[in-house]
C-alpha cells in the first residue's frame, strides 16, 4: 500500500500543478481513499486497473462521481506504468500569468495588424499559444524569456500523448516562438526545434558518449569559433555561394537542412562552432539523424568548414575520413617512408605513380611489422626473400615485377642513406617472363551499338557520351587524354586536334571527321556549362562543374551497350583496322601517337584473323604424327 499512496500523491500533485479546482482535487482524494479501503479488504492488497474499474461499477458509487472516479483510476494506472500521468488525461486550464499574458497579447496584436489571418484562425492561434504558455508556466517557468529546450521537449512529449493531431498545435506555436526570438531575444533555435521535433532528428550534448563529451568540453574552454547564433546567420551566405557554383536547389535545400540540424545541436548545448566538435557529434549521431543522406550531410559540413576558414568553397577538396594502412604504420616505418615518397614527388612523378609507390612500400612495411620487425636495422636478405615468397597477389609476372621494382627502389634508397647494408635490394627478383596475347578488339556488334547510341543521343549525358565515344573510335586517344582535352586543342577550321599526350609526353596531331566535330560542337553549345573557370571540355553535368575523370569514358561505353568498359579496346581496334586496311607499321604508329614502332608490332603479329591465313602444315615443319600417345 506504500506504492499506492505514493502514486496517488503523484496524481494529486499533477492536478494541482495544472490548476485543477478544489472540487476536482477533493473528488480525486475521495476516490483514492475509498479505493484504498477496498484494496485493504482484498486479499492481495495490490492495485490493478481491472479491479479498480470493477469496484467503481459495483461499490454503489453515485452516478455523478462514477466518470471522475474512472478518470482518476486511469491516471493512477499511468503512474504505475510510466511514472507520470499521460497528457491525454490532463486538461490545461488557461490561466497565464501577467508576463505570459502580456507577450501573448503583443503577439496577437502583431498578427491582427498584419491582416494575414482570419478571425477564426487568429482565435485558434490564441488558444494554441495560451495552451503552450500555460504548460511551461505550470512546469516551473515564471517568465517567457526563461523557456528552454527542455521545456519544449516536455511540451512536445505532452502533446504527443494528448492527441494524434499534436503537430497542428505545435505548428501554431512555431510563429509565437519566432516572435519571442525576434522581439524578446529568446533563443532563435526554438521555432526551428519545434518544427523538427516531430522527426526526432536533433540531439542533446548529453546524448554523446562520455569520452566525446570530455573532448568537446576541453575544446570549448578555449574555443574562439562562432557562437551558435552567428553560425546560423552565416548559413544563408554559404548557400548563396553554393548556388553561384551551380549546385541544384534540391542539393542546397538538403545542405541547409543539415546545417540547421548542426545549429540546433550547438544552440541547445550552448557550444561554439568548432570542426572537431562537429566531427565528434557527426560520428556518433550522423547516421541516426540523416539515415541514407549521411554522406551528403558530411559533405555539407566539409564544404562549410572550407567556407568558414576561407570565405569560399573548394568543390575539389575531399576530406579523408578513415585511416589508411599507410596511416597505421608505426613511427619507425613512417620516418623512412615519408622522405622516400617526398623524394619521388620532387622528381615530378604523376599523382597515380606516387600512390602506387606508397601502396607498394606500405605493403612491404606491413609485412615487416607482422613479421615482428621493429626497426629497419633488423631487415635481412632472408626476410626480403620471405616477403617475395608469400606475396601471391599478382596475376601476371609483369604485375609482380612492377610491384617489386617499386619496393626495390625503396630498399636502394635505404641503402644509399646507410640504413640497410648494401646489396639487400638484390633479394627481390627483377625479371618477368614475357608473354604475348591475342589482341582483343571491339566486335562488330559493339561498333554498331556505339554508332546507334551516338546517332540517337538527345539528353545532356548522352550528348557528352557521344562526343567522348566519337573521339575514342576516330582518334584512338587514351581516356586520360580525352578528359584532359581543352578548347584550345581543337582546330575547328582545319578539323583536327593537337595535344601533348599525358603518357608519352609526345605531341600528337589527329584529323577529325565532320561527324565527330558536330558531336563536339553540339555538346559544347547545348550541354557544357560556360564560365566554370575550367579549360577542360568535358565537365560534370551537376555542380560542382569540374572536369570528369577517366571513368566517364568507360561509363560512356557501358551506357552505349558495349560488352566492356575497357576504353583501350577502342585504341586496339583502331590500330588493327589501320593494319587490315593496308597501313604500314610506321603509319599506324604515327596515327596512334607513338614515339616509335615497337608498341605497334603486337597488333600486326597477333591479329588472329590474319594469322589464320598463313598456317603451316606439320609435314612442312618436319613434325610427324607417328609415335604420338596411343598411336602406332
Amino acid at each position: 500500500m506504500v506504492d499506492f499512496r505514493k502514486n496517488a500523491d503523484i496524481v494529486l500533485s499533477t492536478l494541482e500543478r495544472y490548476r485543477y479546482g478544489p472540487r476536482a482535487i477533493s473528488i480525486a482524494e475521495k476516490c483514492f481513499n475509498e479505493l484504498s479501503v477496498a484494496l485493504d479488504c482484498q486479499s492481495g492488497h495490490h492495485f490493478s486497473t481491472e479491479f479498480a474499474l470493477a469496484w467503481c461499477n459495483t461499490a454503489g458509487i453515485p452516478v455523478v462521481y462514477r466518470q471522475p472516479y474512472e478518470m482518476n483510476i486511469y491516471r493512477l494506472d499511468d503512474v504505475y506504468r510510466i511514472g507520470h500521468v499521460l497528457g491525454k488525461r490532463i486538461r490545461i486550464y488557461p490561466h497565464p500569468s501577467e508576463p505570459f499574458l502580456y507577450i501573448i497579447n503583443d503577439y496577437l496584436d502583431e498578427l491582427r495588424k498584419s491582416g494575414d489571418y482570419t478571425p477564426i484562425h487568429t482565435k485558434n492561434i490564441r488558444c494554441a499559444v495560451t495552451h503552450f504558455c500555460c504548460f511551461v508556466q505550470y512546469n516551473g517557468v515564471s517568465d517567457p524569456k526563461d523557456i528552454s529546450y527542455r521545456d519544449i521537449d516536455a511540451y512536445d512529449s505532452f502533446m504527443r500523448e494528448s492527441s494524434k493531431a499534436f503537430y497542428i498545435n505545435e505548428g501554431l506555436v512555431v510563429g509565437f516562438l519566432k516572435h519571442l526570438a525576434n522581439k524578446w531575444e529568446s533563443k532563435s533555435g526554438f521555432s526551428l526545434y519545434m518544427h523538427y521535433t516531430e522527426s526526432a532528428r536533433t540531439t542533446a550534448f548529453s546524448g554523446l558518449t562520455e569520452p566525446s563529451q570530455q573532448v568537446i568540453a576541453n575544446i570549448q574552454e578555449g574555443c574562439c569559433g562562432l557562437s551558435a547564433r552567428d553560425f546560423y546567420n552565416t548559413i544563408s551566405g554559404f548557400v548563396d555561394c553554393l548556388k553561384e557554383y551551380g549546385y541544384s536547389s534540391q542539393t542546397t535545400y538538403y545542405i541547409q537542412y543539415a546545417l540547421t540540424m548542426l545549429f540546433l545541436f550547438l544552440d541547445r548545448s550552448e557550444l561554439k562552432y568548432d570542426w572537431t566538435t562537429v566531427e565528434l557529434w557527426f560520428q556518433e549521431k550522423g547516421t541516426a539523424l540523416f539515415k541514407a543522406g549521411a554522406l551528403e550531410a558530411r559533405r555539407a559540413y566539409e564544404l562549410y568548414d572550407d567556407y568558414s576558414r576561407n570565405g569560399c568553397i573548394d568543390p575539389r577538396h575531399w576530406w579523408k575520413h578513415s585511416e589508411t594502412q599507410y596511416d597505421k604504420l608505426p613511427d619507425w616505418c613512417r620516418e623512412r617512408v615519408d622522405p622516400f615518397i617526398a623524394a619521388k614527388e620532387k622528381e615530378g612523378w604523376e599523382t597515380n605513380t606516387i600512390k602506387m609507390y606508397r601502396t607498394c612500400v606500405t605493403a612491404f612495411c606491413r609485412f615487416l611489422v607482422d613479421f615482428g620487425i621493429k626497426s629497419f636495422d633488423e631487415v635481412t636478405s632472408a626476410i626480403v626473400k620471405e616477403f617475395n615468397a608469400q606475396d601471391n597477389g599478382h596475376r601476371t609476372p609483369e604485375a609482380k615485377n612492377a610491384y617489386n621494382s617499386r619496393i626495390r627502389k625503396f630498399l636502394i634508397y635505404l641503402e644509399i642513406n646507410g640504413i640497410l647494408p648494401a646489396g639487400i635490394y638484390r633479394a627481390l627478383p627483377h625479371s618477368a617472363t614475357s608473354s604475348e596475347k591475342i589482341v582483343e578488339i571491339l566486335s562488330d556488334d559493339d561498333k554498331r551499338a556505339i554508332a546507334e547510341y551516338c546517332m540517337n543521343a538527345a539528353t545532356p549525358l548522352q550528348l557528352r557520351d557521344a562526343a567522348m565515344l566519337m573521339l575514342l573510335i576516330e582518334t584512338a586517344l587514351r581516356s586520360c587524354d580525352i578528359v584532359a582535352l581543352e578548347a584550345a586543342d581543337i582546330d575547328w577550321k582545319q578539323m583536327g586536334i593537337r595535344i601533348v599526350q599525358k603518357k608519352t609526353r609526345v605531341e600528337h596531331l589527329h584529323p577529325l571527321s565532320a561527324k565527330t566535330m558536330n558531336c563536339l560542337f553540339r555538346y559544347i553549345k547545348e550541354v557544357r556549362k560556360p564560365d566554370t573557370g575550367y579549360s577542360e571540355i568535358f565537365l560534370k553535368l551537376r555542380a560542382p562543374y569540374e572536369p570528369v575523370g577517366r571513368a566517364a569514358c568507360s561509363n560512356a561505353l557501358i551506357r552505349a551497350g558495349v560488352s566492356t568498359g575497357r576504353t583501350h579496346l577502342t585504341r586496339r581496334s583502331y590500330a588493327t583496322s589501320l593494319l587490315r586496311g593496308g597501313a604500314t607499321i610506321a603509319e599506324t604508329a604515327e596515327m596512334l601517337g607513338h614515339a616509335d614502332t615497337f608498341s605497334v608490332h603486337k597488333y600486326a603479329l597477333l591479329d588472329s584473323a590474319r594469322m589464320r591465313l598463313c598456317p603451316l602444315s606439320l609435314s612442312e615443319t618436319g613434325l610427324l604424327m607417328e609415335g604420338r600417345y596411343r598411336h602406332d
